[in-house]
């Protein structure tokens, strides 16, 4: 466990130490006594327990709280050797817990990154270009262009009118892959679908022929231009199959010498627990370093990610018995480490609710919906902003007529002017309500192996079908009414009312990024378009509009009796966890353009409770942690200031400039904020 980074000789960066308190006392001396080893009062201590109460007064010895409450009875916790510090009203909190993130994706190395900076398919190939000139990319090697902001801009200019073209402007020696700052919409260049590889072995590409044959399933994920071939859009898991590293974390093997970049950043940020959200054979390097150099002052639990794809017998049929068998045995490899656990499994049930306006048809989403997916005609005005047109008809007969025939029957002549006459591509007749990853058969099979192995599942659910596909799986295997299901789900970005009751009932833990359940025009008009059907852009945030009532439905959960966690999701969208910010929008659901669906914000005690005990719920660890209770561990933070005291004054949109002053872990300072 990594050292103290101070003494407690130096807590007068508060105050000075009450009158007979020794100061020069050292921290890790066992004291024969009864007394505290250390006592704080004058604070606003938010102990997070189920009365959701803030005291003056805390007692601590070695890794454990002995007492909170008021500063007279902490009075008899101080001894001779008591260390007393003076927080002179401080705001202390539990310990944070981030119950949905990618650690290694906060490491920060030299590399091509976007950083979510919106650019047209010019800038972006420009920008490309220089980053490979930059980093000396050999020919033929890949090039991973992370934090790619697949929402915003991304305009054509000139010829360039896919990302494919983008792309190849900048190189025809390189394979790129466009990140997308999700981790699941990326883009690549004609170099890098010409990688495409079936499993045999066999490299074919991809191309319009391609997928109509041997890479059928994969059409849902990958672009189409008007003519039938793939412009440059290639989504989810596609980018397996071309031979490129990982979409959003690049090269894990590369960063192990920086792993020790991840407690620093967390710690600094006041997250003392977090929840790794897909760790696999590629990320267990990072923590095994951490571990062998002692500095790993994080609770961490490991949410294993096993492809159930790349376990599926001859027959089809996904190996579950075969996946828990590799989870048991990763489990045992941690059970002996201290503080890291791996009872969890990570689990797809959706991809993503984006579609992509500027493509030519516009590439739908493929986040798994209860209704069809409208079919939006979009266009540019006069200043290049997406303006919507009207929408294509299904039922009509000309529709009736494509669907009758077959779109992959269309000649390119013919598609062109079928597009010309009808102001719309003939691919946009067909309806979709999204993919799932797996069947729902075998999602229950999943997690009723995970039951029997004794491990817990987490969902990553978008779509309010695959919300509540994991809500049936998780209903068919809990027996009775639970004080916290130890299966949770991350994202649920739509939630059907019906499945609001049940999230609630079943106490599913629920892990938002709060920082998402706000407007955002740009990125609202990639997916509103497609749930409701409206009128012009302007109406994306009417208030009866599904889409505006039921994304993220935070409140609408915890009347229900659900469990609220918090998860950064960090690097996606952007690489800071940044607690304090999601904190704020999960209060206010305002990022400055009004807000979203105001009524599902949160309290902030609720909020903070999300970030804490709930989190610790989450993880399966709310009896050691998440609160500042007398027997569990000593992880707190203090802060520079009242988040509390300026949400209840009106100052909300000044909880996110919240900086961590000291972050304790295990009753050992191991952040403490530079003078």
């Amino acid at each position: 466990m990594r050292k103290p980074l101070f003494t407690l000789a130096l807590f007068t960066v508060f105050a000075s130490a009450l009158p007979g308190c020794q100061d020069e006392a050292q921290p890790d001396v066992a004291v024969a006594s009864p007394k505290a080893e250390r006592v704080f009062i004058n604070g606003a201590i938010y102990t997070a327990d189920k009365d959701q109460r803030t005291v003056s007064a805390m007692a601590v010895s070695g890794d454990r709280i002995l007492f909170v409450g008021d500063d007279e009875a902490a009075a008899g916790w101080v001894g001779e050797h008591t260390a007393v510090t003076d927080l002179q009203g401080r705001r202390v909190l539990p310990g944070l817990h981030d119950a949905h993130v990618h650690p290694a994706g906060v490491i920060e190395v030299e590399d091509c990154n976007l950083d979510n900076r919106p650019v047209d398919l010019a800038e972006l190939s420009d920008f490309v270009s220089a980053c490979l000139e930059r980093l000396a990319v050999p020919d033929g090697d890949w090039l991973l262009v992370k934090q790619w902001n697949f929402a915003a801009n991304n305009k054509p200019v000139g010829e360039l009118k896919t990302l494919r073209q983008a792309l190849d402007r900048a190189s025809a020696k390189h394979p790129i892959l466009l990140g997308g700052s999700d981790g699941h919409h990326n883009a690549t260049n004609s170099s890098g679908l010409a990688l495409a590889t079936t499993q045999s072995g066999e490299r074919l590409g991809l191309s319009a022929a391609t997928l109509a044959g041997p890479f059928a399933e994969l059409a849902p994920y990958v672009g189409l231009d008007a003519q039938g071939e793939p412009n440059g859009e290639v989504h989810e898991d596609v980018p397996k199959l071309l031979g490129a590293g990982h979409a959003i974390l690049g090269n894990v093997s590369e960063l192990v010498s920086e792993a020790g970049q991840i407690p620093l950043r967390f710690n600094s940020l006041g997250i003392t627990s977090i929840l790794d959200a897909a760790f696999d054979a590629n990320t267990a390097s990072l923590y095994d370093s951490l571990v062998d150099q002692g500095v790993l002052s994080l609770r961490v639990a490991l949410a294993q990610y096993y492809d159930p794809n790349a376990y599926r017998n001859p027959d089809g049929v996904v190996d579950v018995d075969a996946i828990m068998t590799q989870a048991r045995a990763t489990r045992e490899k941690y059970s002996a480490v201290e503080n890291v656990k791996a009872d969890k499994l990570k689990y797809f049930v959706d991809g993503v609710i984006e579609g992509n306006p500027l493509s030519t048809p516009p590439t739908l989403p493929n986040a798994a919906q209860l209704a069809d997916y409208y079919q939006p005609i979009f266009g540019l005005d006069e200043q290049g902003e997406i303006v919507l047109k009207g929408y294509v008809d299904p039922q009509s007969e000309t529709c009736k007529a494509i669907a009758a025939r077959g779109v992959d029957k269309l000649s390119r002549p013919e598609i062109a002017d079928f597009t010309a006459a009808q102001g719309y591509h003939p691919s946009q007749c067909l309806r979709s309500n999204g993919v799932m990853f797996q069947s729902a058969d075998t999602t229950l099979r999943f997690l009723q192996a995970a039951v029997a192995s004794d491990l817990g599942v987490h969902f990553h659910a978008i779509g309010d079908r695959a919300v509540r596909t994991a809500i049936d799986a998780i209903a068919a295997v809990t027996l009775g009414k639970p004080r916290t299901n130890r299966h949770s789900i991350a994202h649920a970005q739509l939630v059907n009312p019906d499945d609001v009751q049940r999230l609630g009932a079943l106490r599913i833990p629920v892990a938002f990024t709060y920082a998402w359940a706000v407007r955002d025009y740009y990125y609202d008009a990639t997916v509103i378009p497609f749930i409701d059907r409206i009128g012009s852009l302007a109406d994306m945030y009417d208030p009866e509009n599904y889409y505006v009532r039921q994304a993220y439905p935070a409140r609408s959960i915890l009347r229900a009796g659900g469990v609220l966690a918090a998860g950064s999701d960090a690097p996606v969208d952007t690489a800071d966890p940044r607690p304090f910010h999601n904190i704020e929008k999960a209060v206010s659901r305002d990022e400055g353009e009004g807000p979203m669906n105001a009524e599902e914000g949160i309290g902030i005690l609720d909020a903070i409770d999300a970030y804490t005990i709930n989190g610790a719920r989450l993880m399966q660890q709310a009896d050691i942690t998440g609160s500042l209770e007398a027997g569990k561990k000593a992880d707190f933070i203090v802060l520079d200031q009242d988040i509390v005291a300026l949400a209840n004054e009106g100052k909300l949109s000044e909880v996110s400039q919240t900086n961590v002053l000291q972050t304790w872990f295990d009753g050992v300072v191991v952040y403490q904020q530079p003078q």
